[in-house]
């Protein structure tokens, strides 16, 4: 099976016709996305349903017409309360696949997703998790949204939530669909692994999560992506990295209206992959 991996697209549409036109000019059957698929500038809770109304379906619909089929699984910047208008579109067409918490079996691939990430700095606490010792990290704005955005609450107020009300990644993990053993897994997760390169923000810190790393060290599974952390292959230097016999990529993304698309190519069969940008 031989596939392009990209993620945190954000909404720009150049990079969509990109990666559509590589999957052509390279006779790729695959596109996987690994979350951030929707515009996160201006006011998100107009703008990404329009996108996902407009330019989404009819992008759908021309990888339908030339049989590529998509994977995928939003992100953090995706508004959640979306996920049902997004499973509506990804459900008119027999070449999407949402595996948003779900599995999909393909060829000799089971691919399996998680877009839910850590607590970060960011106002908008959609799709946030905790985890074991996880310290709060200081907040950039004063106003959290959380609720799926329909509440704001202070940080202070924020603080006291997060120790009661908000899932951990350790028990989301725990309850994902099981993997094929007779097929090479490939987990689709948003968030990064702590320690291995492929989590680090422009400030040096490492933001990547320690259950994904021990869930993925314990799994024994064939691959895992990643996105979340635009700049961390910037940064570190790299965009894979292994975590026992499981090969974890992270492509990296340029921000929006930047001119380069990082992406990967992904052959199961040979057990090759290449980063490139374009």
């Amino acid at each position: 099976m031989r596939f392009i991996y990209a993620c945190d697209i954000h909404g720009d549409t150049n990079k969509y016709e990109r990666l559509f036109q590589k999957a052509k000019e390279e006779n790729i059957e695959y596109i996987v996305l690994g979350g951030d698929l929707l515009p996160k500038r201006g006011i998100r809770v107009i703008i990404q349903p329009e996108f996902i109304k407009g330019f989404l379906n009819e992008y759908f619909k021309k990888l339908n017409d030339n049989n590529i089929k998509c994977i995928l699984i939003p992100g953090n910047d995706d508004l959640e309360k979306l996920d049902i208008q997004i499973n509506e579109l990804c459900n008119r067409y027999t070449n999407i696949y949402n595996i948003d918490n779900k599995r999909v079996d393909i060829e000799n691939v089971s691919f399996i997703g998680l877009s839910k990430v850590l607590d970060h700095p960011f106002g908008s606490k959609n799709r946030v998790l905790v985890e074991e010792n996880l310290k709060m990290q200081p907040q950039l704005s004063e106003d959290i949204y959380i609720n799926k955005d329909t509440a704001i609450i202070t940080i202070e107020e924020w603080e006291k939530y997060r120790q009661t009300n908000v899932d951990k990644m350790e028990d989301i993990l725990s309850n994902l669909p099981k993997a094929d053993k007779e097929k090479k897994t490939i987990y689709v997760f948003h968030n990064p692994p702590y320690g291995v390169g492929l989590d680090v923000c422009a400030n040096g810190l490492q933001v990547g999560s320690k259950a994904i790393m021990k869930f993925l060290e314990d799994s024994n599974s064939y691959m895992s992506l990643h996105g979340h952390i635009h700049e961390s292959t910037r940064i570190s230097g790299l965009w894979y990295n292994e975590l026992g016999k499981t090969i974890c990529i992270q492509p990296g993304q340029t921000e929006l209206g930047e001119g380069k698309c990082y992406y990967v190519i992904i052959d199961t069969e040979l057990n090759k992959q290449y980063r490139y940008e374009m």
